[in-house]
């Protein structure tokens, strides 16, 4: 019953299609149950990476071509780990949602509201851009010893 501490991991291609979708919600919830990941920390992964990913496939693209995008989940020193790696428009996602709140639900412009929601399930979130691909990859502390 010992824990080795090694790292776990598995990957999944997807196209830019809301279609696809669907296959992150199943690939995540594999992951879980084959590393023995709460539900909760699973639901949170899956509705943070269904709003990554719903704004990357709306926003990302200049074109109407077939496009590649890699989710690759770790497990990792108590960490469940999701990055994201698409060749989108450069997008940074911790520079939407920082700022306050101002007005009435009717009077904001729209968006920005999904990554602040991502921001409060994950405990952390961060970016960079590597050539022509965005690489985002969000976090989330795995509670010890169940």
């Amino acid at each position: 019953m010992g824990s080795s501490g090694a790292e776990k991991n598995a990957t999944l291609s997807i196209g830019n299609a809301m279609a696809e979708l669907q296959r992150v919600v199943a690939f995540v919830e594999k992951f879980g149950v084959d590393n023995d990941i709460l539900q909760d920390a699973t639901n949170a992964l899956n509705v943070s990476l269904d709003e990554l990913l719903n704004n990357t496939i709306s926003y990302g693209y200049k074109d109407e071509l077939q496009h590649s995008i890699t989710i690759r989940l770790s497990l990792a020193g108590g960490w469940l780990i999701a990055e994201i790696r698409d060749d989108g428009k450069p997008f940074d996602p911790r520079e939407i949602g920082s700022e306050p709140i101002e007005g009435s639900l009717r009077m904001r412009k729209v968006g920005g509201l999904g990554l602040r929601f991502v921001k409060a399930l994950m405990d952390g979130v961060d970016y960079e851009r590597r050539g022509q691909y965005n690489i985002v990859k969000i976090k989330k502390k795995l509670a010890g010893g169940t």
